[in-house]
């Protein structure tokens, strides 16, 4: 489920008969929304910053990019041809672009594109033969130095898997290659934690796993060896919260054999703030700014020095503020428990 500005959290049921339909939630009981069916099978990977929801969506053999409105109307941006298959989903990018990977299911390889918001598909990197296996959803993120991150279940110098850097414009270099010996190869998810490195977790042979950490210039070591079977199975996904521990998902194992939830805590410091975008950019004193990022909860905000008089958390990437009497035209300042961030533009007082 995916966060939105409208404190909702948003997902889609699939159905026997048609398709899908688009439903939401919010905290309190009864609160679930349901939305118009759709003609193919939507999937959420985030939020943007003007409040909708960015993601794929595929049904018949087509795939799409896809946005959704706080509505749950589902617009497709980008049709890909038939028998392509989104392995990563859509992520936003720092220019206001979409970034993923597509795999052909009739050829040997797979591509990393950019589409615009206007739908033009850009092709920045073509993967050689051998770097997929399957249909395994792979990650795929915009680290803090601008640059794409992202991982392959295959391939690699041996075959089993890597871990590779792109920048926008396509320029690759590979960071690590997998050893052999792994049964499902590389990992299913990486995340950038608040020390600067990448997270992730991959089989390790005999099924179980590993949490590792590798720099952006491609050092690997292992951090935890999950044990066969307690700790639980990988493939698992993870993310890091707002404590600073790494939490995760194992889809099987743990105490019963069915999966386990795990944090594990590495010394981290809690991750910084980063604001990104706001809106609107001007207004009076008493206009509500919604300002888009990561890492903002618990926030307080400044216009220019003022502290807002209000700020309300809606989930980890939208803060709301309202401009104080008293404020001035400056940049916007938030600070949480991680730290404190100033955003590149400034907003405007009329």
């Amino acid at each position: 489920m995916v966060g939105a500005s409208n404190g909702r959290f948003y997902s889609v049921i699939e159905h026997s008969a048609y398709p899908a339909t688009v439903f939401s939630v919010a905290s309190a009981p009864g609160s679930q929304q349901v939305y118009s069916a759709q003609n193919f099978v939507p999937s959420f990977s985030q939020n943007l910053p003007d409040g909708s929801l960015l993601g794929g969506a595929g049904w018949g053999g087509i795939d799409y990019v896809i946005t959704c409105s706080l509505d749950g109307v589902v617009t497709p941006v980008y049709q890909f041809p038939a028998n392509q298959v989104l392995v990563s989903p859509a992520i936003y990018g720092s220019e206001g672009n979409y970034y993923g990977v597509e795999v052909n299911a009739l050829a040997p390889g797979g591509y990393a594109y950019r589409v615009t918001p206007s739908g033009t598909l850009t092709i920045i990197h073509d993967f050689p033969a051998g770097t997929f296996r399957g249909y395994f959803a792979l990650p795929l993120l915009q680290a803090s130095d601008g640059n794409l991150y992202g991982a392959t279940i295959a391939g690699g110098a041996n075959g089993f898997g890597s871990v590779y850097k792109l920048t926008l414009d396509g320029q690759y270099t590979l960071l690590h290659s997998f050893p052999e010996g792994r049964s499902a190869g590389g990992p299913t998810t990486l995340i950038e934690a608040s020390d600067g490195n990448l997270y992730g977790a991959a089989q390790a042979g005999s099924g179980c796993g590993e949490i590792f950490r590798i720099t952006k210039s491609g050092q690997y070591s292992t951090v935890y060896r999950m044990t066969n079977g307690p700790d639980g199975f990988c493939p698992c996904w993870l993310l890091q919260g707002s404590d600073g521990l790494i939490y995760g998902i194992a889809h099987a194992g743990g105490s019963v054999g069915a999966g386990s939830f795990f944090s594990l805590d590495l010394g981290l410091p809690k991750p910084r703030p980063r604001a990104q975008h706001f809106h609107p950019q001007s207004g009076t004193a008493g206009t509500r700014v919604r300002i888009w990022g990561s890492n903002l909860l618990s926030a307080e905000v400044n216009f220019n020095g003022v502290p807002a008089t209000a700020v309300s958390n809606s989930g980890a990437n939208y803060v709301w503020a309202t401009v104080p009497s008293g404020a001035s035209s400056a940049p916007i300042t938030v600070t949480t428990p991680g730290g404190t961030i100033t955003t590149r533009a400034s907003f405007t007082v009329e």
